[in-house]
């Protein structure tokens, strides 16, 4: 009885904790617009733990950026190693998710992936050679990242990577949040996406993946197309994919902020095991 009591206990903590954070992130634009009305002093602002640094792609030998926040408690930690989280579009996520994760996680680096020049909807096995080659080897050979523990991050065109890196590439992340995945476009990227549906389970690589999809509730135009490649991913009953799939408040832009709340949530119980 202890036993359950402490279960209940500690999961009443984690949505007390999940409902602060959605509060404070409400009110985190009201303040900072008073801020910018009554402070005419621009002031510089860094992330504690975080650099940007600049690698080259092996393929191409251009350049990219990763954005790398490590967790608190991360230089006295020796002993850890760490589940990493790979986002797409830094600069508009960064924030919400180093907010999210060290209330939900705290033990997790992340990292954002901008794109290097000449990447594409219609080179992204360049890309994903990109990231196993190079951004996955810099990251794992200078921090102790667990490589097991890879989880992929991205909203609106970003998870339209993510579904491509899933279907195509099967074990480069284990753990995958699509938040509205922009599956209406009109590119061949969408078909080879769906190219799976026509493997045979003999044919086909196993996904090993834990996948989670959002999208938001006024996005009707394009729930289609969501319910479409979640009743595919249902259909090649492919018994090492769990996946888990909700809908939010909101339309494609305004849900972004609860899609991030509500898959680290998700994903705070699976990278701990």
């Amino acid at each position: 009885m202890k036993n359950n009591n402490f279960i209940i206990k500690k999961e009443n903590i984690k949505t007390a904790k999940l409902l602060i954070l959605t509060c404070a992130l409400s009110l985190n634009t009201v303040f900072a617009q008073e801020n910018k009305v009554n402070d005419d002093t621009q002031k510089a602002y860094e992330m504690p733990r975080t650099q940007v640094i600049q690698i080259s792609n092996s393929e191409t030998d251009t350049l990219n950026r990763l954005y790398i926040k490590l967790p608190k408690g991360y230089e006295k930690n020796t002993d850890l190693e760490y589940p990493v989280i790979y986002f797409t579009f830094p600069k508009e996520y960064i924030e919400i998710l180093s907010a999210v994760t060290e209330i939900l996680i705290e033990d997790v680096i992340i990292v954002g992936l901008t794109w290097s020049k000449g990447i594409n909807f219609g080179n992204l096995d360049s890309y994903v050679n990109f990231l196993r080659n190079d951004a996955f080897k810099v990251i794992e050979n200078n921090y102790r990242a667990d490589a097991n523990r890879r989880t992929y991050f991205g909203y609106s065109a970003g998870a339209l990577v993510g579904a491509y890196i899933l279907s195509k590439h099967p074990n480069t992340f284990k753990n995958f949040i699509l938040g509205s995945p922009a599956l209406a476009v009109d590119h061949e990227v969408i078909q080879k996406i769906y190219e799976i549906e026509s493997t045979t389970a003999e044919e086909r690589k196993k996904l090993n993946a834990n996948v989670f999809i959002s999208y938001g509730i006024l996005e009707e135009k394009d729930t289609p197309h969501f319910e479409k490649f979640i009743t595919m991913l249902k259909s090649i009953n492919d018994e090492s994919l769990t996946l888990q799939h909700i809908v939010v408040e909101g339309d494609h832009q305004t849900s972004s902020p609860m899609t991030a709340i509500r898959s680290i949530y998700w994903l705070s119980d699976l990278i701990k095991e």
